[in-house]
């Protein structure tokens, strides 16, 4: 039996849909971007005897910004890389220390992603590609910033294993 005057949930719009789960969408539209790159690519050099020239380079440059957002993606989503074979078994105050170890582990990636990044960026600012002429330092931008949104999103999954580990929820 439900309470009449209990307070619905919020409905969730499009609108905040899409602010809540930006990442995604931006990783969605970029892959479609790509996908029509690569496809305009292959119709023009093999159908049209006329390549593109840009669209090798920019289908990688999108391919390397995809592939830096999707790390911060798996860390909000859970989908890094663990053994559940081994941890299940585990008493439960150990399965939690090792999540904890798990978040240090990608807390140090994710902070050698973002200065090496940094540094990748620097180095390269004055370097341009060849047939874009943007810099080198946008491309080598996706580093840091995919590091960032691994730190981002593994801070509330860090906590929650220390209220875990220290007995709360």
């Amino acid at each position: 039996m439900t309470d009449i005057n209990a307070p619905s949930p919020p409905k969730i719009t499009f609108f905040r849909w899409c602010l809540y789960n930006f990442m995604e969408l931006l990783a969605s539209v970029l892959c479609g971007v790509i996908t029509l790159v690569v496809f305009l690519q292959v119709l023009f050099r093999y159908g049209l005897h006329f390549p593109l020239d840009w669209a090798e380079e920019l289908a990688m440059v999108i391919f390397q910004w995809v592939s830096f957002i999707g790390a911060g993606i798996a860390v909000r989503r859970g989908f890094h890389f663990h053994v559940d074979l081994i941890t299940k078994r585990l008493p439960e105050r150990l399965q939690i220390a090792t999540g904890l170890l798990s978040s240090a582990a990608i807390f140090t990636v994710a902070y050698i992603m973002v200065h090496v990044g940094i540094k990748m960026m620097m180095t390269a600012k004055f370097i341009t590609l060849p047939v874009m002429h943007f810099s080198k330092a946008y491309v080598y931008l996706a580093i840091p910033i995919g590091g960032a949104l691994m730190i981002l999103y593994q801070i509330p999954i860090a906590l929650r294993q220390i209220r875990k580990l220290q007995g709360g929820i």
